[in-house]
């Protein structure tokens, strides 16, 4: 409790950093109306990287909204400061770090119905317009459905566990890996 103090630690630790990508004070706020203590966060918006932080009072959330790859060499570094600054606050690392990277994909040349058809039994289930999967490893999880948002396209969710000492440039390399993999059971070859 003594991190929720005036003036805020993290505040502090992390202003400097942050302005040097554009970020000032006003992009620093908590939430509104907490019900109770457990909800109490600090919300940092990154607006020049479509990217924020959330500070909690147990976890930090990193999120990039409709990222690029292109763009993971300039938010990899600032996540990664930001995460040693928030270290150095709390005095401890973090025991692990779980990453989601959620999107859609239109099918393009592909056929999704006959893609998914490959990834289940057909036979056992009939006939479908689209066949989900999950899969659900020891270090993560991986979910391809159909999409609701967009005709025809699909949504694939990716979940993975890292070490509590891992640097967002080995988390984002992992994801990307994982991403071309979804990508391939969808007959996807290539990211343009």
């Amino acid at each position: 409790m003594d991190r929720w103090i005036i003036p805020n630690p993290f505040i502090s630790a992390l202003f400097s950093p942050l302005r040097a990508i554009g970020a000032e004070l006003g992009d620093f706020s908590f939430n509104k109306d907490p019900t109770n203590v457990a909800e109490t966060c600090l919300n940092i918006a990154l607006r020049k990287l479509n990217a924020g932080v959330r500070i909690g009072l147990d976890t930090v959330t990193f999120v990039a909204t409709n990222p690029y790859w292109e763009l993971a060499t300039q938010l990899v570094p600032v996540f990664d400061e930001v995460s040693s600054r928030i270290r150095k606050v709390v005095g401890v690392g973090p025991k692990s770090q779980d990453a989601t990277l959620a999107f859609h994909v239109t099918p393009g040349k592909s056929d999704f119905r006959t893609a998914t058809a490959s990834l289940v039994n057909k036979e056992k289930i009939g006939e479908s317009l689209f066949y989900g999967v999950s899969l659900y490893k020891s270090d993560g999880a991986l979910v391809i459905d159909k999409s609701q948002r967009h005709e025809g396209a699909a949504f694939v969710r990716i979940q993975r566990r890292f070490a509590g000492d891992a640097l967002f440039a080995e988390v984002a390399a992992e994801l990307y890996k994982a991403e071309l993999a979804a990508l391939n059971l969808l007959d996807i070859a290539e990211v343009p």
